[in-house]
């Protein structure tokens, strides 16, 4: 793993949060909520271009904006097959300790909600769309 993932990952755990990101330059920036909201509110208020993002779990949402962001590594503990392939299909190096089918919701019950909002959804852009929508609805705008 390259320098910087190292330093994300180690972040992760020692902090005990839910992602790191890590851009030459910057401090990182560290979120300790669940979901995808963190990662989405750091893709919509940063330029991470270049970064490197550890995150406790990675599906496809995460995947989407990982591609979005112009990120060039990525940790995760959990990561989806979906996930897998999105970085595959874009160049993006990634790790993980335990791939998953899908990502499941908090309950263990059904699947989450991101995995279901982008079921079927291979191009960046569109994904993109749907959750910007998706977050901007539940925000108020």
């Amino acid at each position: 793993m390259k320098k910087m993932l190292v330093e994300a990952k180690n972040l992760l755990e020692k902090e005990r949060a839910s992602l790191v990101l890590i851009r030459e330059g910057q401090e990182p920036h560290i979120d300790f909520r669940s979901g995808l909201i963190p990662l989405w509110e750091a893709y919509r208020d940063g330029n991470w271009s270049g970064g490197v993002l550890a995150d406790r779990v990675i599906g496809r949402g995460a995947a989407f904006l990982a591609v979005d962001m112009e990120l060039i590594s990525i940790y995760s503990p959990l990561m989806s097959r979906g996930a897998v392939e999105i970085f595959k299909k874009w160049g993006i190096e990634f790790k993980y300790e335990l791939q998953v089918e899908r990502i499941r919701d908090r309950s263990g019950k059904g699947l989450c909600p991101m995995e279901a909002l982008l079921e079927g959804i291979e191009e960046s852009h569109t994904a993109i769309q749907r959750l910007n929508q998706f977050f901007l609805e539940r925000k108020g705008g």
